[in-house]
């Protein structure tokens, strides 16, 4: 298949039987390898999904050079990278500084501006930070992905509509994702709830945080609990929530890889942890479907 740039080829992830984990659990565990999108991660489909529905809107002109500013953790913002560097935008993105060095590499290397936020601030400096940027800067763009409806609409016209078409003649029990900005959640919670009413949609988090009581802590699982509930999701999609500790999520990593040969990250192994906490809940060979969001060659430090 030949397409005419990189921004064509975002989508279409494929999902695999993690047989090995299956086995382990006693359940049907299926993985979208969203890690396989251009960039790396799911947050391809985001990124290019708000920058076209800001130029639906008149807010960014194709080839103009604006500036586009947004608070991401790295996965947001490498898909902004992309899609900048192809559709003519310069980009600005601010981060933690306690994010993965290796990713702020990778930003950089994309031609993106990277301003780091002071992470003892708590889960959303970098939010807050880029808040005063745009506020020194008033023709930068921030689509915000927090808050930005375009994050779940985007799943729902793409990611929602491959795994229906994939599970078309083997309906899913449950549904395990993380939540950041609760977009992929919302947008797969909605559309698959609305196929199958009897789909079960957990969320995961840091075992320091409490989503539903809005109560947030610092935590080393990137991506997850962002320090806030954000607008874009919605609750009325959980049927709960599963804490992870990062050492589980570690050593999921490393089990995962060495028996199913899936490179994935923290926040990927973090719905792994939890889906297995699921499995004297849900009866046996119950179809499971999550997601991979990222490899794990932005979390070698962790296994240093």
């Amino acid at each position: 298949m030949i397409h005419e740039s990189l921004l064509q080829a975002i989508g279409e992830t494929p999902v695999v039987r993690l047989a090995a984990f299956s086995a382990e659990t006693g359940l049907e565990v299926y993985a979208k390898l969203e890690s396989l999108n251009p960039g790396g991660s799911h947050k391809a489909r985001i990124a290019l999904g708000m920058v076209r529905d800001a130029e639906a809107r008149g807010i960014l002109v194709p080839g103009s050079g604006q500036t586009i500013i947004e608070p991401s953790g790295g996965n947001t913002g490498i898909g902004l990278a992309i899609a900048g560097n192809i559709l003519g935008y310069r980009v600005v993105l601010v981060i933690p500084d306690n994010y993965s060095p290796e990713k702020q590499k990778v930003l950089r290397l994309y031609g993106a501006e990277v301003v780091l936020s002071d992470s003892r601030l708590g889960n959303n400096s970098h939010g807050e930070k880029a808040m005063e940027l745009q506020l020194e800067n008033p023709g930068y763009v921030m689509l915000n992905q927090q808050r930005n409806a375009a994050n779940p609409e985007t799943h729902r016209r793409s990611t929602a509509l491959e795994i229906l078409r994939d599970f078309a003649d083997r309906p899913l029990d449950c549904l395990v994702a993380g939540i950041g900005t609760g977009g992929h959640i919302t947008g797969l919670g909605e559309m698959l709830k609305a196929r199958w009413p009897s789909l079960r949609v957990f969320g995961v988090e840091p075992e320091q945080c409490d989503l539903l009581a809005d109560r947030h802590a610092p935590h080393e699982i990137q991506g997850l609990s962002i320090g806030l509930v954000p607008s874009i999701l919605n609750l009325e999609v959980l049927d709960g929530m599963l804490k992870v500790a990062k050492a589980d999520c570690l050593e999921r990593v490393r089990r995962t890889m060495r028996s199913d040969a899936v490179s994935l990250g923290l926040s990927s192994a973090a719905n792994l942890v939890a889906i297995a906490s699921l499995a004297g809940e849900l009866p046996r060979g119950s179809r499971v479907l999550t997601l991979i969001y990222d490899g794990v060659d932005g979390y070698l430090p962790h296994f240093e």
